[in-house]
């Protein structure tokens, strides 16, 4: 008598903060695959107090959380900060700021390089006399139109017909005669689900698609729609753009594999930049295995 056994094996994946190391992978390739930066390294070695870069395929291995994103967003900042102060005799102290920060951000000390990172930058701008906006204005008597541009420096305000509206760097007004200056564009919407760098698991479909898979953010009142873009996180892949008019949209089923996504706000006054790329990580829940006893048995 032949006897059917039914195991289901489950794929379990790695906690949002793990990842495990594959088959011929050395921790660079473990580094960009997870991190997207072949030189982080010497953050994995510090954060799993290994003692070379040599790992065993199937070594489980801790990564850094959200608190890595801000300590490099800190970084960035206080580089450019005192880049620009250097040529200007920027203060020295703010260079070795700058390199505890980098040398904490190496060994996976995040807190304590965002703190160093923005003790730098504090110390480039207290030091600096506030910048005179930069901007033009356009004058069209014919077209009744007055156009001001801002390039740099602080916000510049708009007034007519009783309104003031602030004109940020980078943005441009245009203003009829006879109306109140153009409202502004939306804001970036702040991304809420699923969360930076999450392993989703769900069940495949016929196709081995998975899903499904939710993305939110947070509504904005006057928004006439959102512009929804997501693709796979490698080179040359194509995206999927979705318009949805709610603060969420369902995805279809996607093959399994890591993902990014943004989204942008769209309204009468304009679009919002995009938002950052939120990454996530799409694994399949279970796969059933049937195993059936042979003649040998």
């Amino acid at each position: 008598m032949r006897t059917t056994l039914f195991l289901f094996a489950w794929l379990c994946a790695a906690p949002p903060d793990t990842t495990v190391v594959g088959p011929q992978e050395s921790l660079r390739d473990v580094a960009e695959r997870a991190l997207g930066d072949a030189g982080a390294t010497a953050e994995l070695r510090a954060l799993n107090a290994l003692s070379s870069d040599a790992v065993s395929p199937g070594t489980r291995l801790k990564l850094p959380g959200q608190e890595r994103a801000l300590a490099l967003k800190a970084l960035e900042t206080a580089r450019t900060l005192v880049a620009q102060a250097r040529g200007a005799g920027g203060p020295a102290e703010a260079e070795t700021r700058l390199k505890e920060a980098e040398v904490h951000f190496r060994t996976a000390r995040y807190a304590q390089a965002s703190e160093a990172a923005n003790a730098a930058g504090t110390l480039v701008t207290q030091g600096r006399a506030p910048q005179p906006s930069t901007f033009s204005v356009q004058v069209e008597p014919d077209a009744g139109t007055t156009t001001v541009s801002v390039t740099r420096g602080p916000p510049v305000r708009v007034a007519a017909e009783g309104v003031t509206r602030p004109v940020a760097p980078g943005e441009t007004v245009l203003v009829e005669k006879g109306r109140p200056p153009a409202a502004p564009p939306p804001s970036v919407p702040r991304q809420e689900q699923p969360e930076e760098g999450v392993t989703l698991k769900r069940r495949a479909d016929a196709k081995r698609h998975l899903g499904p898979v939710k993305l939110s953010w947070a509504a904005q009142q006057g928004v006439e729609r959102y512009e929804v873009e997501v693709a796979r996180d490698a080179p040359g892949a194509s995206v999927l753009t979705l318009t949805p008019t709610a603060a969420e949209v369902k995805l279809p089923p996607l093959p399994a594999g890591r993902y990014w996504w943004t989204v942008r706000a769209v309204g009468a006054s304009g679009r919002s930049e995009p938002s950052g790329a939120r990454r996530f990580e799409l694994v399949p829940e279970s796969i059933p295995l049937e195993v059936q006893k042979g003649p040998w048995q």
